[in-house]
């Protein structure tokens, strides 16, 4: 396609307004997948680190049993091979309930004590996959919708102007 129309006019190039909308619009379909990337990354990696890193004991020193489950996170004290004291915080499901100064494992990453989890509670990826799951299915419906209003639009705009007789 050359960028012609039929008539033989050129179509004008586009605006940086719409360039822009363009670019925004592109970034906010990709935003979910991309999201559901990083989330699946970040498990895959605190699941490797729960199989090859070094097992702790920790104590649960902070934990805020609050109702908003993106907030519902506790913070974990455990000593490392290095001789000192490090901290991790896990984010955990309405089903559990931590008690502060309990006792939990910790696995952290042998030459790096500050990369840390804590087994039986949720990555930071699930979060972050899941909304990215969500983000894609509302844009993606969306877009889906837009796409089949706008082709009925155009489709009867063409039905239409092939109806109405040509004046010469």
């Amino acid at each position: 396609m050359t960028g012609r129309r039929t008539d033989g006019s050129r179509k004008p190039p586009l605006s940086w307004k719409r360039k822009l909308n363009l670019a925004v619009t592109v970034l906010v379909l990709c935003l979910g997948p991309i999201m559901i990337g990083v989330g699946s990354f970040m498990i895959n990696a605190d699941e490797e680190l729960a199989r090859s890193g070094v097992q702790a004991t920790g104590t649960i020193i902070h934990f805020d049993d609050v109702t908003k489950a993106s907030e519902r996170r506790m913070q974990v004290e455990f000593p490392a091979g290095d001789g000192a004291v490090h901290r991790t915080f896990a984010a955990v499901d309405h089903d559990q309930y931590p008690v502060v100064g309990s006792s939990v494992t910790v696995v952290y990453a042998e030459n790096n004590p500050g990369r840390a989890i804590v087994p039986g509670y949720e990555s930071d990826g699930v979060w972050l996959r899941g909304a990215g799951v969500v983000l894609t299915v509302i844009f993606g419906v969306l877009g889906l919708l837009f796409v089949v209003l706008v082709g009925s639009a155009v489709l009867r705009a063409r039905l239409r102007r092939r109806r109405t007789p040509q004046v010469v």
